[in-house]
């Protein structure tokens, strides 16, 4: 027997539930990757991968590794409820996939994102920090790292600046859990309604009244045949969630690290040219999505172990990105670390369509709020969002 199956027989050997989100997984994902390459959880029946050559060929291989194939989406719980009926680029497969990403593709071009939100971002960046920069003490994750990529999707939407504090409401709403359960709480499906009966109303405007803002983008989409009403009213509600809680935990994570490694945080301050490489790092030290989930549409063997057709599998993106395999010292953040790829966005087709966006406000948020508040302490209880899927700060209170 492989070792591998033989240590899948041995539950003392490493256990870990997908759905249990813990304050740091990574000594969890060492043990899977250095006992248990290829992990079955049964009480989940759910499998996952690990190591970073395998979690990268799953990712690029979709025919065996389906996206659609489950039917319940991509996340360890039932996330997938929230963009019903259809428009969940990121739960369909070619050739369903190809058209949903081909109708958004161009607003998402880096070129563009650049244009159109570099100076938009870091004004928006600067205002925040106004608001508590002189106070010397703010919750990072509430005051910062939330607010800036909420802006800036409601600013793109076209939604009125007044609605943006409800809309942030209806947006933590749907962030809610049961930690351990797969379905959502009623309070979840009671925000997505709302923001699904706001999107769709703003949606009718727009069809009747066009405007160049991300949903009048998405609706005239529809209006060329690439779209259905259906999949408008879901691509927009995948881009809502999706450019906020990726981008929000981009930035949360970075700023609780570099409290932890403050000699990092020095090194930004006197060589700033290196901010585009610290966000690199930083996206490979604590990915903002930790895994996702694909099914085998075949019998598949890996590393010795045989995952059967059907299998719900979990592409453990941060774990990969920890693999002593790919990375020397992967446990230390390190932003002069020559560059190698990483996967915190993915792989493959599903390669994340706004990692352009949250890469630029990533490295805005750091270089603002750094050049304003260069020394910070943690100051209380840090608070985790609570999806299985995100790995983003509700909390980071700090003083300065």
């Amino acid at each position: 027997m492989p070792e591998s199956a033989a240590l899948l027989q041995d539950e003392a050997a490493v256990a870990w539930d997908p759905l249990v989100q813990l304050d740091d997984p990574y000594p969890v994902y060492r043990r899977l990757r250095d006992q248990a390459p290829v992990y079955h959880n049964p009480e989940r029946d759910m499998w996952a991968l690990s190591r970073f050559d395998d979690v990268h060929a799953a990712g690029r291989d979709w025919e065996t590794f389906s996206s659609s194939a489950g039917g319940t989406g991509n996340d360890a719980d039932d996330t997938y409820q929230i963009f019903l009926p259809a428009g969940d680029v990121a739960a369909a497969d070619p050739p369903l996939h190809t058209r949903l990403r081909g109708a958004l593709r161009l607003a998402f071009s880096p070129s563009q994102i650049r244009l159109r939100f570099e100076d938009a971002a870091r004004t928006r960046a600067i205002s925040l920090l106004n608001e508590f920069a002189d106070a010397r003490a703010a919750d990072f994750a509430r005051d910062f790292a939330r607010p800036l990529p909420a802006h800036v999707m409601f600013t793109w939407f076209g939604f009125p600046d007044d609605d943006h504090p409800q809309l942030l409401e209806w947006f933590s709403g749907m962030l809610n859990r049961t930690i351990g359960q797969r379905a959502l709480p009623a309070s979840t499906i009671a925000a997505r309604d709302r923001m699904r009966a706001y999107v769709e109303a703003a949606a009718a405007e727009r069809r009747v009244s066009p405007r160049e803002d991300l949903l009048g983008f998405v609706v005239e989409a529809q209006k060329r045949g690439e779209l259905t009403p259906d999949e408008v009213i879901g691509s927009s509600m995948l881009l809502f969630i999706a450019g906020i809680v990726t981008t929000s935990g981009l930035i949360s994570n970075s700023l609780l690290h570099l409290v932890r490694f403050p000699e990092q945080r020095a090194l930004l301050r006197s060589e700033p040219e290196r901010f585009p490489a610290a966000i690199e790092e930083l996206l490979r030290f604590d990915a903002p999505i930790q895994s996702l989930i694909r099914t085998t549409t075949r019998e598949v063997e890996i590393d010795g172990t045989t995952i059967p057709s059907g299998a719900y599998v979990n592409l453990i993106w941060a774990s990969a990105n920890r693999d002593e395999r790919r990375w020397s010292d992967p446990d230390r953040l390190d932003i002069a670390r020559e560059p190698v790829r990483h996967v915190a966005f993915g792989e493959g087709i599903h390669h994340c369509l706004g990692a352009p966006l949250a890469r630029l406000e990533g490295r805005i948020a750091l270089e603002e709020l750094l050049k304003r508040i260069p020394e910070y302490a943690v100051a209380g209880d840090i608070v985790r969002v609570r999806t299985p899927t995100d790995r983003a700060l509700e909390r980071l209170p700090v003083e300065f």
